[in-house]
């Protein structure tokens, strides 16, 4: 099956570019190997969306779908496991079937890394965060822990010790490659407890504790919420060769959604330095829609 534009992902990136490439008049197809949204379903409460007081992630990426439907963008429920880039026409290979396509645009996103503890995915959405900046709010005035090492861990403590009441700071070592003020870790309300290690997540309909291993010993800190901030994971492995990736895997993009290789685009969270939130991979989106079509007419 030929179309002018495939879109691989079906996440709000992806389907904000399916949107304005088909309105640019264009044959559009969006491969999707799971379920439109992408990582919006596993969101319990977006309050930072504009247009949007308070919706959960399963209902905004409902509207996300029927807006492509209603658009007369085709679904292709599948999973990618190799391209071929490197002609006019492209090739993209999926365990059900091939399709090929004047352009094409990776909306891939990316998946935040998990601590792979006790009590990490019971209370996923419910207490477990992976965005301080999406989920920050709803711990306003209460205890929280901060888990990573990175620029992103120390940020994160940085956005909620302004609205939590405490928040500790759990690190196996020493923060590194840090690019905000130190004068952060002097606030009353923060505490970095180094060379910790988390153990298990405790409580019962809500949390109660993080249980850590400090010094062989195991110890514990009374907290409701816990932030993951150990980095993020690209699903790019198909793509190594393909075109630039950066040492962690995301997409190189220049002009905002271009990639290495002419006629391929991509947008949303796989591109490196891509601020990761709905409403940037939303703008990404309708960049690349827009790009994707002006090199499909071009040719």
């Amino acid at each position: 099956m030929e179309f002018d534009i495939i879109i691989v992902g079906g996440g709000a990136a992806g389907i904000s570019a399916g949107i304005y490439a088909k309105r640019a008049g264009k044959n559009v197809a969006i491969i999707e190997k799971v379920v439109p949204g992408g990582q919006l379903n596993y969101i319990s409460e977006i309050n930072n969306y504009t247009g949007f007081v308070s919706i959960s992630g399963v209902e905004l990426a409902n509207h996300f779908y029927m807006h492509a439907k209603s658009n007369d963008i085709k679904f292709i429920f599948d999973e990618v496991v190799d391209v071929d880039l490197s002609h006019d026409i492209k090739n993209i290979k999926c365990k059900k079937g091939e399709y090929s396509a004047k352009a094409v645009i990776f909306a891939l996103g990316s998946h935040s890394r998990e601590l792979n503890i006790e009590g990490e995915q019971k209370f996923r959405g419910k207490g477990v965060s992976y965005c301080a900046v999406c989920d920050g709010n709803f711990f306003r005035d209460e205890n929280v822990a901060v888990v990573g090492s990175g620029d992103t861990a120390f940020s994160d403590t940085a956005y909620l010790s302004n609205i939590c009441k405490k928040v500790y700071l759990l690190t196996k070592e020493e923060l590194k490659n840090i690019n905000y003020s130190t004068d952060i870790l002097s606030k009353a309300n923060v505490e970095v407890i180094k060379g910790g290690i988390s153990s298990r997540i405790e409580g019962e309909d809500e949390i109660s504790k993080l249980v850590y291993i400090k010094e062989g010993k195991e110890k514990s800190i009374d907290v409701k919420g816990v932030f993951v901030a150990i980095g993020r994971q690209p699903s790019t492995q198909f793509l190594k060769g393909k075109v630039k990736l950066s040492d962690k895997g995301f997409i190189v993009c220049h002009d905002q959604v271009k990639t290495s290789v002419e006629g391929v685009f991509a947008c949303g969270d796989v591109c490196e330095g891509h601020i990761k939130q709905i409403v940037s991979a939303v703008g990404d989106g309708a960049v690349a829609g827009l790009e994707a079509s002006k090199f499909v007419s071009k040719i």
